[in-house]
């Protein structure tokens, strides 16, 4: 009771100190930090009174031991005693009320992630601290976020394949069928870190479906259900997790792939050695780049020219007639030194992947050419937890229970 009558206090007292306004926005502010003030205080008054309450059931008190929380309303701090117990000693009221080893506790520790992978680490710092006044560094956050989410990937790929399921599929020559066609769709994209390690390449993986894939009239089609995997590990390492989370995908019968990626040697050289017999297709977006690079330097005042000439070159190579493309773009006026880079760049892009452009044959067939779920990964999975767009983290999290 007498706890009771201090929290009304308590509450009383800051209701009173808060001023007087005439400004709802600046009273919300000074009412929530007053609010997250007093809400902490009252929070660890009723934790301690319940250790209090517990240890009098206990004898032979030892060491007065501070333990400190993280919790949504601030840094929470408790004492517990240890005591003798016939293994050594123990603080018996940490197994009694469950108390956690580590500090962060899951709801807090699940919002620390939440902004980690919205934004970059600077302001996710700064959001964190104002949100929950728990002070701490911004190294420290972004050690603790990088760390949950190097523990969920090893727990999400810490698994075995089914026998059944690890042998490669075997090709076929046949059209594929939206049954039994598979598509993976791998890229790379360069990635902030912090401030010392600068930046590192993380690698993304998609996986789906053709019969996952919703075509909508006039708009770009939506995958249904889709698998991601992404890595700022080694390329050695995510080739390894791609063919893990692949063999989970694939069932055991004979399936067809299709690959799909930028020009990036070691995306092929990965799909040539895991998926043996695949159709690879040259990510259709990526190479327009190059093209409309070509058309910026052609003509870098008028952007009408630049749509035009791109147009007509993209109808051409879902044509397949890649090297009409190439015969334009050099016939276009070559004086300055980076129309003569782009053109040089788009031939060599072009020539490089000449086996990954029969466009037509694969529009005709029903294949995708593009590989935007895959852009869409990237913004899903890397950019928003470190260039700053699954929230792969996040997803993880709630999957396994975490902050439940």
């Amino acid at each position: 009771m007498n706890n009771f009558q201090s929290i009304l206090s308590q509450i009383n007292e800051t209701l009173h100190s808060l001023p007087d306004w005439n400004n709802l926005s600046e009273f919300v502010s000074e009412f929530h930090f007053s609010w997250l003030k007093l809400g902490n205080l009252v929070q660890q008054q009723l934790v301690q009174a319940r250790i209090d309450e517990k240890e009098t059931q206990y004898q032979s008190p030892r060491t007065l031991r501070e333990k400190r929380y993280y919790t949504p309303l601030g840094e929470m701090v408790v004492k517990r005693r240890a005591y003798v117990t016939p293994d050594g000693i123990k603080v018996k009221v940490d197994e009694e009320l469950a108390l956690p080893k580590d500090k962060w506790l899951p709801i807090v520790l699940e919002l620390a992630c939440a902004l980690g992978v919205s934004s970059e680490f600077p302001n996710s710092h700064k959001l964190f601290q104002k949100w929950t006044q728990i002070s701490l560094t911004e190294k420290t956050l972004a050690n603790q976020v990088e760390h949950t989410g190097n523990v969920l990937q090893t727990q999400e790929f810490d698994c075995q394949c089914e026998p059944d399921t690890c042998s490669q599929p075997e090709s076929t020559n046949s059209a594929p069928s939206k049954s039994d066609l598979l598509y993976v769709g791998v890229d790379g994209v360069m990635t902030p870190l912090n401030q010392k390690q600068g930046y590192k390449e993380a690698k993304v993986g998609v996986i789906f479906w053709s019969k996952d894939h919703q075509k909508i009239k006039g708009q770009r089609g939506k995958i249904r259900r889709r698998e991601y995997v992404a890595t700022l590990k080694s390329r050695n390492e995510f080739r390894n997790r791609v063919s893990l989370l692949y063999h989970q995908i694939a069932t055991p019968k004979p399936i067809n792939t299709v690959v799909i990626g930028d020009g990036a040697h070691w995306i092929w050289e990965m799909a040539q050695e895991q998926f043996p017999g695949s159709i690879e297709i040259l990510d259709f977006f990526h190479l327009s780049e190059y093209v409309w690079a070509v058309a910026k330097a052609a003509y870098p005042k008028d952007e009408q020219q630049q749509k035009d000439w791109v147009k007509v070159q993209q109808q051409l190579l879902k044509k397949s007639q890649w090297r009409v493309v190439i015969k334009n773009a050099q016939s276009l006026n070559r004086k300055k030194p980076d129309l003569i880079e782009a053109i040089i760049d788009l031939e060599r892009y072009l020539t490089n992947n000449k086996s990954r452009i029969d466009y037509h044959s694969y529009l005709k067939v029903g294949l995708m050419i593009g590989s935007g779920v895959v852009e869409s990964s990237n913004r899903r999975v890397v950019t928003q937890r470190l260039k700053q767009a699954p929230n792969a983290l996040v997803k993880a999290w709630s999957r396994r229970g975490y902050g439940t």
